[in-house]
């Protein structure tokens, strides 16, 4: 044995082997695994990605910020979908660094402040989809009889999706506007609502 070495106890601490094990071998109980794929689902349905609505779940049901490797552990997916996922989910405000741990791990927590997320989102994706609904529309809106007797298309039908998109859009700016920007929901703590 080289005498050199010198034994520093705090580095070496002994861990706990039961949390150890539990970091490994992770398997979530099935009411958080509905909830992953319910998540999942209604956040497919808003444009996002299955893992988004995933990952969501998994921290805003942990009762501590979760950093990527434990996301990677309880979700059984790739770092690199993890990676990507939680770039997305930052972007978007959804979810929040927390801290960072001693070793440099980046740990996340949602946003608690659902309304402005879904206002967010709502400006951000909704609105410019509707605004690019409302271009085509109107493109065909300028489309001559002929051409429209040729493809067999309805001037008639065509106003009523304007309208539609048109009634939308003026749902949505009602929508955002109600919500003012200093009206926030906090889904963590509703005390600290505003």
């Amino acid at each position: 044995m080289n005498s050199s070495l010198v034994f520093d106890e705090q580095l070496y601490k002994p861990q706990n082997p039961k949390a150890n094990m539990a970091k490994k071998s992770y398997k979530p109980p099935p009411e958080l695994k509905r909830l992953e794929d319910a998540a999942g689902g209604f956040m497919q349905y808003w444009g996002f990605k299955k893992i988004h609505g995933r990952i969501w779940a998994h921290l805003f049901t942990a009762d501590r910020p979760l950093d990527s490797q434990e996301l990677i552990q309880r979700l059984k997916v790739s770092k690199a979908l993890v990676s990507l996922a939680v770039r997305d989910l930052l972007r978007h405000d959804v979810i929040q660094e927390s801290h960072t741990g001693k070793h440099g791990s980046v740990y996340f927590d949602t946003n608690p402040d659902l309304m402005s997320v879904i206002t967010k989102v709502l400006r951000a994706r909704e609105t410019a989809m509707l605004r690019a609904a409302g271009a085509a529309v109107d493109g065909m809106l300028k489309m001559s009889s002929v051409d429209l007797e040729k493809n067999a298309l309805s001037q008639e039908k065509i106003y009523i999706v304007s309208n539609l998109i048109s009634s939308a859009e003026g749902l949505l700016r009602v929508f955002l506007s109600s919500v003012s920007e200093d009206q926030h929901f906090n889904a963590i703590n509703p005390k600290e609502t505003q």
